[in-house]
């Protein structure tokens, strides 16, 4: 068995020790040591990383409760061994963190964590209950930092089955012997083995991000320590940039941009209507005229609005229908013609063009690769118009 130190003390960084077990796999030489401080992943927490006799761990395995580091070299008996003590730090910010957010939730919301997670970017804890209020959730993430500021000591110690049983744990741990309890003074006792802080304080902030519903439960977003510090300047950040856009300063930056926001609105249902009355006097041109075949290509016309347009015209005598946005290369097609169907000619007759597209009996659309195809295609239309009247 393997030694681990990460549960005495996580705060240890180097140490020298022996490799007492390898095997080979995928690839990899992994080794199991005397003595460990590389915390194997678990129980929500990710591994750590690290290297031993400076070759990097690649990946962790767990064989008969013993951890395993994968290794892309092998290495001697006796070795070196140093954690990635800011990635470890960092899970140990996040990980105690995680129990006193869970606590104020138990403190001020009566919610009690049913999950755990932690990620790269976020980490996020999922509350039991229906939605948390704006007001639950100021109070809780407000209750959590204030266990921060009182520094509280962290200890972690391991307890028998009669001590536990005097203990008002959070939850009953699912082994019966062996088991630590990570205390937060005067806070709680809990069951766990991840790695943890020497005292509250050295979390140094813990900030809740959003919060969303999953399944019977609210699954809160949050990040502690220099993770929170790295988001919250980054968000500092952007405010400072709207708010030099619009030349004012960071309390008024969202008054400015609901401003912005309805102006926009407004503008869009202006640009509708003057859309929309354009149309119309571009179909009135079009149904006026004597030609039975209709060619026309407009400049920033959707899909939509092409498909709109051509079905009105075919609708209005017109034999062939076709309508393009030049420079985007979309055409779309419609006819007036007995017999025929849009789609079915599409399919057959598009891959020769470089083109992708389809529809039903009366209207068809296509995309091309290059503005040369689209005008092959066009006339390709003219000349079948041709043959079939």
């Amino acid at each position: 068995m393997s030694k681990l130190l990460y549960r005495e003390n996580s705060f240890c960084q180097n140490w020298q020790t022996i490799v007492i077990d390898t095997y080979e796999k995928d690839g990899l030489y992994f080794v199991a040591l005397q003595e460990t401080a590389f915390y194997p992943g678990g129980g929500g927490q990710p591994a750590d990383s690290g290297s031993i006799a400076g070759v990097e761990v690649q990946a962790v395995e767990m064989k008969d409760d013993v951890p395993y580091y994968g290794l892309e070299s092998q290495v001697n008996k006796q070795v070196d061994c140093q954690i990635n003590w800011e990635h470890r730090f960092d899970l140990m910010q996040q990980h105690t963190g995680q129990h006193l957010l869970s606590a104020s939730f138990r403190i001020k919301a009566d919610r009690e964590t049913v999950g755990f997670h932690l990620g790269q970017d976020d980490v996020t804890i999922d509350v039991a209950g229906d939605k948390l209020t704006d007001e639950e959730l100021v109070e809780v993430e407000r209750k959590a930092n204030e266990l921060l500021y009182d520094d509280k000591t962290i200890s972690s110690y391991y307890v028998t089955s009669e001590q536990l049983a005097e203990l008002p744990v959070v939850k009953q741990p699912t082994v019966t012997e062996n088991v630590r309890i990570v205390e937060v003074e005067g806070v709680e006792y809990n069951p766990c083995g991840g790695t943890h802080v020497r005292s509250t304080g050295q979390v140094g902030l813990i900030k809740i991000l959003k919060v969303e519903k999953q399944k019977q439960a609210q699954r809160i977003f949050f990040q502690c320590g220099k993770r929170a510090f790295d988001t919250a300047k980054t968000m500092f950040g952007i405010v400072d940039k709207a708010a030099a856009q619009f030349q004012t300063n960071r309390s008024n930056v969202l008054e400015r941009l609901e401003k912005q926001s309805a102006d926009l609105q407004a503008a869009v249902k202006r640009s509708e209507v003057l859309e929309n009355q354009l149309e119309q006097l571009e179909l009135k041109e079009i149904m006026q005229t004597e030609e039975r075949i209709i060619n026309r290509s407009f400049e920033g016309k959707t899909v939509k609005a092409l498909q709109r347009m051509a079905g009105t015209v075919a609708e209005s005598g017109k034999d062939f229908v076709i309508l393009s946005n030049y420079i985007e290369r979309k055409l779309v097609f419609a006819h007036h013609i007995e017999g025929m169907h849009s789609g079915s000619l599409f399919r057959e007759s598009l891959a020769a063009f470089n083109g992708k597209g389809g529809g039903n009996a009366q209207i068809a659309q296509a995309s091309f690769s290059a503005q040369e195809d689209m005008d092959r295609y066009i006339d390709f239309l003219k000349a079948h118009y041709q043959s079939i009247v």
